[in-house]
Order: structure tokens, then sequence, then C-alpha cells
């Protein structure tokens, strides 16, 4: 199982406010077990069963910004209570520790900690995979933002379409996807999920 921590405490984000409504709207419609919810303050806690649902969250966070993301992987106890908050178990303790490391960097506070030690060494090759994934996610335009938005959520969209959608050129759509990283991005998820793949196979869910 994979379980994210996330906080939007002074020191774990880029700007001051309370960024979990919109973290909560945007994961609202991803197939989680138990709904995300927030836990205390400008915190939040999300539990999700593959590993292309943990990437697709923290993808999302990463859109939402100013948020430093803790993401354990390994058991949680069953059977699941009727909310994320009262979850426990070995994957929980790691999810917390990884944020506790994720808020001492200051460019992508973001942390990966698998419960097996086993794991460790695998757990630190996706968390470098995902934190180029969140740099470059960090140094986007807002065109560029607005693109590769369009294109998450339209992913085989002409520039055409995705031009009309954002009431733009299509030589502004090209050149916004091109610039932004996206081709280079969406290249690693694959990777990153195969690694965290690795880590959940492995460990009691």
């Amino acid at each position: 199982m994979f379980v994210l921590s996330l906080s939007g405490r002074p020191g774990h984000g880029r700007s001051v406010g309370d960024p979990v409504p919109a973290l909560l709207e945007a994961l609202a419609d991803l197939e989680l077990p138990l709904a995300p919810e927030r836990t205390a303050g400008p915190e939040a806690l999300v539990l999700a069963d593959r590993a292309e649902e943990a990437l697709e969250a923290l993808l999302r966070a990463a859109e939402v910004g100013s948020l430093a993301v803790g993401l354990g992987v390994g058991a949680v106890r069953r059977p699941l209570p009727a909310s994320v908050r009262e979850i426990a178990g070995p994957a929980v303790a790691a999810a917390e520790e990884a944020l506790r490391t994720a808020g001492t960097t200051s460019q992508v506070p973001l942390a990966v900690r698998a419960a097996d030690a086993r794991h460790q060494d695998t757990a630190a090759d996706v968390e470098s995979v995902l934190r180029l994934v969140g740099w470059m996610i960090r140094a986007r335009s807002r065109g560029q933002w607005e693109a590769v938005r369009a294109l998450r959520h339209e992913p085989g969209a002409t520039q055409a379409r995705l031009a009309e959608r954002l009431g733009v050129t299509q030589q502004t759509v090209s050149r916004a996807v091109k610039t932004s990283g996206w081709r280079e991005e969406s290249a690693a998820h694959p990777l990153a999920v195969r690694l965290l793949s690795m880590i959940d196979l492995t460990s009691a869910r």
C-alpha cells in the first residue's frame, strides 16, 4: 500500500496559506480505497493501493504546490477503517518519517521511504526520479502549466483541439508543450510506477 502524508505548514512549501482544500479537490476523482482527508491544520493523508494511483496523487499535489510530501510504501493494518485518518501500520510510520525528511528540502520537498528496510535503495531511486519530475513541474510558466494540464486531462487531443480549449493559437500550444518538459516528464512516469510496484509487491499488504 502507499501512504502519502502531506503538509502545507510554513517551511513546507513556497507560499503562505492553506493548500489542503485545493489538494482535496484535485484528488476528488481518483479511485482510492479511502477518501483523502485533512488530518490537522494544513495537513492531509492519502491512501492508494496501486502505484499508478500513488503517482497520480503525487503529481496532482505537485501541481497544487506549497506542499511537502512524504510517501511511505508497505503494509497497512487490515481491515481498513472507515476514515483514512484512522489507518495504521508500517506504511503510515514510513510516510511520517518521509514527511519529516521532505520538510528539510527547499527545492522539491518530497521524500520516499519503504517500511521494509531491505527496499530502502529502491525507495531512494524512486525518490530521485520523483524529485526530478517535481522540479520540472515547479519550473513551469503559467502557459506551460495550462498546456500540460490540458494534455493530462485529454492525453489523445491534438494540438488544434488543445488550442481551441485553451483559447490560444496552435503555435502557442506547440511551443508551451515543447518547452514545458512534458514529454520528458511523462517518459519518467513508467519508471516511477515500476520502482514503486517493486517495493509494494514484496511488502505485506
